[in-house]
């Protein structure tokens, strides 16, 4: 019982309902195009998104800061960035890496393995990374992972280590936030129409729970139309339309009413793991 009263005041002092549905939408690849550091800002102001991820080192991440400072309740990541995706499209690393870098000294296209990389490189990038970032950005709580390298063996642990050495958290795998009480909610990737997946996945969310989703805004316009990757039928895939779907989906009208009129509570990353720590 004093259990239960102790998170009923905690939830109180933060503004939330301990009996509330509550959702995370963490939106990544801020400060990679200025169309998604304009995508992201609007899921924030008109829509669902509550958390972006910055990638420190990519061409527009000064103008991403500048945004996310000038929007403080928007709760900020590190997006951890050891690989360059796009085929025409590429951004470098802050420091020397040779095993991270191709011939050009651009990051790597695809994945690395153990065997591939230098885990020492690895974790001086990502404290160049977090560094800067801390340096421009006021409401960074935590990192996250970019094209998901913390699922090479080892490098979970020191997305941990580097994050706790800066106060900060790794967020993004399913063990590690159920800790802070924090569950999955699959929107499903790809195809278009993405609102109806995701208010779909919104009905099924439990009271009491905190749930989280992620996605990458964009805006289909010129600037997204030139970056692609070449899809498994050898065609550019179509980056825009995608992004903006993602876009339509966290600014939905129809999405935004459920959420007001069920009493959802839109949260952040932050919002939880100031909670988690004050435990």
């Amino acid at each position: 019982m004093k259990r239960l009263v102790a998170l009923l005041v905690l939830a109180a002092s933060f503004g939330f309902s301990a009996s509330a549905q509550r959702l995370i939408v963490r939106m990544d690849d801020i400060g990679a195009t200025h169309s998604e550091n304009l995508a992201v800002i609007k899921c924030y102001q008109e829509g669902i998104g509550r958390s972006a991820e910055v990638m420190a080192c990519c061409p527009w991440f000064l103008e991403a800061a500048k945004m996310l400072n000038e929007n403080p309740g928007l709760d900020v990541g590190v997006h951890i960035v050891f690989r360059s995706e796009w085929v025409g499209y590429k951004w470098r690393p802050l420091t020397n890496c040779p095993s991270l870098q191709d011939e050009d000294g651009y990051f790597i296209q695809g994945n690395f393995t153990a065997e591939t990389v230098s885990m020492e490189e690895a974790e001086k990038e990502m404290r160049a990374q977090i560094e800067l970032a801390m340096k421009h950005i006021k409401n960074v709580t935590h990192i996250t992972d970019h094209c998901m390298w913390t699922f090479v063996p080892g490098f979970t642990e020191l997305a941990i280590r580097v994050a706790a050495d800066y106060g900060l958290r790794y967020q993004g795998q399913g063990k590690l936030d159920a800790e802070i009480g924090i569950n999955n909610l699959p929107m499903g990737f790809g195809g278009g129409n993405r609102a109806s997946r995701l208010l779909e996945a919104i009905k099924k969310m439990e009271k009491g729970k905190t749930y989280w989703t992620i996605e990458h805004p964009g805006l289909d316009n010129e600037e997204m139309k030139g970056i692609y990757e070449i899809g498994r039928n050898g065609q550019p895939t179509d980056v825009g339309a995608d992004r903006q779907d993602v876009t339509n989906a966290f600014t939905d009208p129809e999405i935004m009413k459920y959420i007001k009129e069920n009493g959802i509570e839109l949260v952040s990353f932050g919002d939880v793991i100031r909670e988690h720590t004050k435990k």
